[in-house]
């Protein structure tokens, strides 16, 4: 796996993390660079696409390719970069995902992750589902954010991270779920 600069770690890290949807521009990314750093945007921008860890699907759009994810991944593990500005809940969240990860992929997970199909998950999610639905329409306004409902699913049944996207996904790719993004969060709604 290849060594990547400060540079373009924090390049792959934010394009990951401020991605809407599949893709985020380069003007996104190269704004959540320190000054310094904003010098190098486009040299780096040139190198992942030649090292093929970025791809641009549309004019000055981009995102990670699953190389792309693997190298950022494996340079987190090692990288010594600390931050010393708050970049915001985003790049914390999705360095949390990476590393979830990371312990997941590598066999060092705990023996306490459950091993559930696709049909069992579509039977839990939806219960848990309806049961916060429930507790927010007793409050009077119902906004279920996709991010909030999965982290009480983990909570509750312990699958790993990489399993529970793929079921999230399918999901949605069903007609189970609709979803709908407002204010940079997702908001689910079970298809009845």
């Amino acid at each position: 796996m290849s060594q990547l600069s400060i540079v373009q770690l924090l390049y792959l890290l934010y394009a990951q993390a401020y991605s809407n949807g599949d893709t985020v521009t380069k003007s996104v990314v190269k704004s959540y660079l320190s000054k310094e750093l904003q010098k190098e945007a486009e040299q780096s921008y040139e190198a992942l696409i030649e090292q093929k860890l970025i791809e641009s699907p549309k004019k000055n759009r981009l995102s990670l390719t699953t190389l792309g994810k693997k190298i950022l991944v494996s340079n987190l593990q090692t990288t010594k970069y600390r931050f010393d500005s708050v970049k915001g809940p985003k790049v914390i969240n999705i360095f949390i995902e990476y590393l979830q990860q990371v312990s997941s992929d590598s066999g060092n997970s705990s023996s306490n992750i459950e091993d559930i199909d696709f049909d069992i998950y579509v039977e839990k999610f939806k219960a848990l589902y309806f049961e916060e639905r429930k507790r927010q329409e007793l409050l009077g306004v119902v906004a279920i954010y996709s991010r909030v409902i999965r982290q009480k699913f983990h909570e509750n049944h312990p699958i790993s991270q990489t399993v529970s996207d793929k079921y999230f996904e399918r999901l949605k790719s069903d007609g189970k779920i609709f979803t709908v993004t407002e204010k940079n969060e997702e908001l689910i709604q079970w298809a009845e």
